[in-house]
C-alpha cells in the first residue's frame, strides 16, 4: 500500500468505450467480467500509453509509485450479456470446426444511447519517473502509445483528462463520513446500505513476474474485496485513509 502523502500530482481522467471485458481471475470456461477495470488493468493501460514493454512495468507502476482510484460517474448505467466465442489454436484450425473451442464471454454493455465510463484518479510524484512525468502530456495530446483498450484489444477505449491536482489541492482524511470511489472493504468501518446499489468484488491489485526454470509468467500478488456503488452515488458511512481533492464537491477517493 502506498504512503498517502507521497504523491504530489493526481490526474483525474475519464475512461470510456462501447464494450468491455475485465476478466475475473477465478473464471475459466465461462469468462465473467468485473464491473470496473481492476487496478492491474489500469496499470496495463498506463503502460500501454507510455509504451512500456509487456511484463516490464510491474515495479515501475506498483502502488508505491502509482496511486489508482476508480469511480463510476453519477448516473452510471450498464448491463451484462453473455456471448459465445470460438477459440482456435492457430490459423490452420480456422476452417476445421472440430478444433474450435467454445467459450462463453460476458461483456459489459452500456444502456441504450450511452457509453461505458469510469473516472480514474492516477497519483504519482513528479520527478521520480520520467515515464510517469510524460503521462499527462500524452493524454492531453492523445499520443497514446500502443493505444488504450477496455480489457481486450478488440474493445477500443477513449481517455481524456478532466482535472489535474497538485499537492496543494489534496489532503489526507484519516476518517471520513463519505467516499466517492470504490474502496477496499478493510477500510470500511460502517456503511449505509439502505439507499445504495452495492456490489463487493474480489479483484487483483498488483502483479509480479515469477520465474520457474526457464519459464517466466506474471502472477497476481495482491488482492482486495472492493466495495462498489454501481450507479456512481456517493457512499455514506465511516471510511478510513482517504484523499480529499480541492474541487466543488470535495471529492474523497481511496487508492487501491
Amino acid at each position: 500500500m502506498n504512503d498517502l502523502q507521497s504523491f504530489d500530482t493526481i490526474l483525474e481522467v475519464e475512461l470510456s468505450g462501447k464494450l468491455a471485458h475485465f476478466r475475473k481471475f477465478y473464471t475459466n470456461a465461462s469468462s465473467l467480467t468485473y464491473n470496473i477495470p481492476p487496478r492491474t488493468g489500469i496499470c496495463g493501460l498506463v503502460a500501454s500509453i507510455l509504451k512500456l514493454p509487456r511484463d516490464s512495468y510491474y515495479n515501475t507502476l506498483n502502488s508505491a509509485n502509482l496511486g489508482v482510484a476508480i469511480a463510476l460517474p453519477p448516473g452510471a448505467e450498464f448491463r451484462k450479456q453473455f456471448f459465445t466465442t470460438n477459440y482456435v489454436g492457430d490459423d490452420k484450425c480456422i476452417n476445421n470446426v472440430s478444433q474450435h473451442k467454445q467459450c462463453r464471454l460476458e461483456l459489459l454493455m452500456p444502456a441504450v444511447g450511452k457509453e461505458l465510463a469510469w473516472i480514474v484518479y492516477l497519483g504519482y510524484k513528479q520527478g521520480c519517473d520520467a515515464d510517469l512525468d510524460s503521462l499527462e502530456e500524452r493524454i492531453v495530446s492523445q499520443n497514446l502509445g500502443f493505444d488504450v483498450y477496455l480489457g481486450q484489444r478488440q474493445f477500443r477505449a477513449g481517455i481524456r483528462l478532466l482535472n489535474k491536482y497538485s499537492a496543494a489541492d489534496m489532503k489526507v482524511v484519516a476518517v471520513s463520513d463519505y467516499v466517492d470511489s470504490v474502496i477496499d472493504k478493510d477500510r470500511v468501518k460502517d456503511i449505509d446500505t439502505s439507499s445504495f446499489r452495492i456490489n463487493v468484488e474480489r479483484i487483483p491489485l498488483e502483479q509480479a513476474l515469477e520465474t520457474k526454470g526457464k519459464q517466466s509468467f506474471r502472477k497476481s500478488v495482491r488482492f482486495a474485496d472492493v466495495v462498489i456503488e454501481t450507479t456512481g452515488m456517493r457512499l455514506t458511512g465511516e471510511f478510513s485513509d482517504l484523499i480529499e481533492l480541492e474541487n466543488e464537491t470535495k471529492t474523497r477517493i481511496a487508492f487501491l
